[in-house]
């Protein structure tokens, strides 16, 4: 059986959560200025990111470059740099210098060209201290990124664009720790029609099909089909899916839920599950944020 080109989705948007909950409750930060050779690139690399969150248009931090008593907490950090240049085999290039008359080659030029590989590793430790002293986060690491290059190449790798592609990385790493963010999605649909009648696998790919051009009456459509197939996986996690899309979280974890008792371990609504277990998550650390 030939697989389609492309399977066929529907949408899902939603808040999802930070990696870490000891953010939640912080409103204001103060960025100390980080030691080490690359500190800071890093504080202001991790500024921009905080400074870049936005949760429903606004801003999540308020971000100041000083600490002060208003302030919730103070990110604190270091971060340190590493060159490691090993040489490697060296490069043979074989190139043609003369040719006869039919175009074949007959004497070559060989040469050597050095090759190194450059590896550029920062090592950053930032730490999220609350206005009462204690540590509400702390994230040490070691990046680091690799680059060949040869004598004959056109240019080296610059160490200064390989720290601070790793000093960017590691700051959205902390952007994604400390706050939720917005995510759309196409989720696939399980399109099998195994166990419907004739007449229910044609109003079932009738909905496959409105995917594309009508989400409203796709949905409709899978969720007809339920009361004479409360029992078929497709029909259900379609129909939850509908329901995830559509913001109704209760909804669609009942119709995985469903879903799963019929075809345990199926990691369609497995997945679906987790998704809503994150989206209640981040609305937890959004309440704590808020204090709602």
């Amino acid at each position: 059986m030939v697989p389609s080109a492309s399977a066929e989705t529907l949408p899902v948007a939603g808040i999802y959560p930070a990696q870490s909950d000891a953010a939640a409750a912080v409103n204001t930060i103060a960025v100390d200025n980080f030691g080490g050779d690359k500190g800071a690139s890093l504080s202001f690399a991790i500024t921009d990111a905080l400074e870049a969150a936005v949760i429903e248009g606004e801003p999540y931090f308020r971000l100041y470059p000083t600490r002060g008593d208003d302030v919730d907490a103070v990110l604190r950090g270091a971060a340190g740099l590493e060159v490691v240049e090993t040489e490697l085999e060296a490069k043979k290039v074989t190139k043609c210098e003369e040719r006869d008359d039919d175009r074949k080659c007959i004497r070559e030029k060989v040469r050597f060209y050095d090759c190194y590989e450059i590896a550029v590793s920062v090592m950053p430790d930032v730490r999220l201290i609350a206005r009462d002293g204690a540590e509400l986060y702390s994230m040490r690491d070691r990046v680091t990124n690799k680059e060949r290059h040869c004598t004959d190449d056109y240019s080296a790798p610059s160490v200064d664009t390989m720290a601070q592609n790793l000093v960017e990385q590691y700051a959205g790493r902390v952007r994604y720790a400390f706050a939720p963010f917005h995510r759309n999605e196409q989720i696939r649909i399980l399109e099998s029609r195994k166990g419907l009648s004739r007449e229910d696998g044609r109003a079932f790919r009738n909905a496959v099909r409105l995917t594309k051009s009508d989400i409203h009456a796709s949905c409709e459509a899978f969720s007809a089909l339920e009361a004479a197939n409360p029992q078929h996986v497709s029909v259900l996690f379609n129909v939850g899916l509908c329901a995830e899309g559509q913001g109704e979280l209760e909804t669609a974890k009942a119709y995985y839920r469903r879903a799963l008792e019929v075809e345990p371990g199926k990691e369609y609504p497995i997945s679906g599950l987790r998704r809503i277990a994150d989206r209640y998550r981040a609305d937890r650390q959004l309440a704590a944020h808020y204090e709602e």
